[in-house]
């Protein structure tokens, strides 16, 4: 959601009834789980994002909270299942760069997903000590394609090999080697450190290098 957007933002609150309909909760999360389809899928320019951020707004004043929460997680977390399949059957020297293009895609939809969820972000996540959106995004792309079985310890074999190659005069893509390293820190300590850096001063290189 841009700047321009958010200046003529305004939310209408959510009117009390006591006839709502009891399957408000349900139906006003459907829309939003349609919405991070779209999203991951590359299809936001049809979503109106101050409509999606008033629906989520409603489930959070409506005590939806943990609804709209624990959806999100299922949610992205189906899709970065699905990421990590494509990941896993990229082959030779396209796994780093779909890993690269994968996680690119992963904060730009992040970050939308953030801006829609931003009312529960600031109330429902602080008031009962969750993971905020952002964060949580980092923590499951750790988990689910980072620390996968069948791509931590590619990863980990790829970019050893890659300064090998480069130390016998081969040339190397440092700018996409930059890219992945880069994304290890972003990920914290545990995964940049414990993961990936100790791994390469054990075999006498220096990830700090690049």
């Amino acid at each position: 959601m841009n700047n321009a957007k958010r200046k003529n933002f305004k939310i209408e609150p959510f009117r009390h009834r006591g006839d709502m309909d009891p399957k408000y909760a349900e139906k006003t999360w459907k829309i939003l789980e349609h919405a991070i389809h779209e999203i991951y899928n590359h299809n936001a320019s049809g979503l109106s994002f101050e409509e999606l951020y008033r629906n989520a707004y409603n489930m959070v004043l409506h005590k939806f909270g943990e609804k709209l929460y624990s959806g999100l997680v299922i949610t992205m977390t189906g899709h970065l299942r699905d990421i990590g399949k494509a990941i896993e059957n990229a082959q030779g020297s396209l796994f780093l760069e779909e890993l690269n293009r994968k996680w690119v895609d992963h904060n730009k939809a992040l970050q939308m997903i953030r801006d829609i969820l931003m009312y529960m972000d600031r109330t429902y996540v602080t008031n009962y000590n969750k993971t905020p959106v952002h964060e949580l995004g980092l923590n499951l792309w750790r988990d689910h394609i980072i620390r996968a079985a069948k791509i931590k310890d590619r990863l980990l074999g790829t970019l050893l090999e890659l300064v090998r190659s480069e130390r016998t005069g081969e040339v190397i893509n440092r700018g996409l080697m930059r890219n992945i390293i880069k994304m290890l820190t972003e990920l914290g300590a545990s995964v940049y450190q414990d993961d990936f850096e100790k791994p390469f001063f054990g075999r006498g290189f220096n990830f700090l290098f690049y």
